[in-house]
């Protein structure tokens, strides 16, 4: 093996994912803690020092590929559309500590001396999660919604619109027809 090589298929199901589709690459550098608790789809590609620790359900859909360097964590939960792209270096928090009150913050102080906001995301079908992005708990992307790299979701971003910015403001529109007739084009590919 050498580290341009993914884990093999008996490797995977070893891991003891909650379900695990065909024809999915997952690099051995990735840091995966709750496996019971992923669902994965078909034709997924996780790429090298990803970290994805989650104490909720996560869930990934179809032809989805999570670019290298990507953390994915919390206990919100976090849910992953067909056809999404998690582009290199983002930050998908469900959970976050607040740090505007008196309290203490990090996973190694009791509870009860923290505040967490904890809240589940979705980046929903076709959605795009530009470089070095990152959502906070109870943002998300739309359907076909997209952000440009170095953005901070904090909303449920509108379906099929292009934003970018800290935090994120609409900046234009995706062709929606255009994108759902490529998919149709390649599922009429894929089964001739």
């Amino acid at each position: 093996m050498h580290n341009a090589d993914y884990l093999s298929r008996e490797a995977l199901e070893r891991l003891g994912f909650a379900s695990l589709g065909e024809h999915v690459l997952i690099h051995p550098t990735c840091v995966l803690v709750g496996c019971g608790r992923m669902r994965i789809g078909s034709h997924v590609r996780i790429d090298p020092f990803c970290v994805i620790t989650m104490s909720a359900e996560f869930v990934i859909g179809d032809r989805v590929h999570i670019s290298a360097h990507a953390s994915l964590l919390g206990a919100g939960g976090i849910t992953i559309g067909d056809y999404a792209c998690i582009s290199h270096g983002t930050r998908v928090l469900s959970s976050s500590d607040d740090f505007s009150g008196p309290s203490i913050c990090g996973p190694l102080v009791p509870p009860e001396w923290r505040h967490v906001v904890t809240a589940p995301i979705q980046v929903a079908r076709h959605g795009v999660l530009g470089a070095n992005s990152v959502i906070l708990p109870g943002g998300g992307l739309g359907e076909g919604a997209t952000v440009g790299a170095l953005s901070l979701v904090k909303a449920v971003l509108e379906p099929w619109t292009v934003n970018a910015g800290v935090p994120t403001r609409v900046v234009g529109r995706r062709d929606r027809e255009g994108v759902l007739a490529e998919e149709r084009s390649l599922a009429a590919q894929l089964r001739g």
